[in-house]
């Protein structure tokens, strides 16, 4: 008998660490997302230990419900 484990994690479960990292996903440049991230402006994003973390789920959720 074997178990069979699905990975229901998707891409967008995934957290972003780093302004370097979460600037493409913003489609600015690292000083620019640096920018937006300190100025509160990214939902989903939260400095934790002096570095900036960027939960794609939460992000990609706003552009959901802002369009129903």
């Amino acid at each position: 008998m074997s178990i069979q484990i699905e990975n229901t994690t998707s891409a967008l479960d995934t957290i972003v660490w780093g302004a370097d990292a979460i600037a493409p996903h913003l489609g600015r440049t690292v000083k620019g997302a640096y920018g937006a991230l300190e100025g509160g402006r990214v939902p989903g994003a939260k400095k934790i230990a002096g570095r900036w973390a960027l939960n794609l789920r939460i992000f990609h959720a706003t552009f959901e419900t802002a369009a129903a």
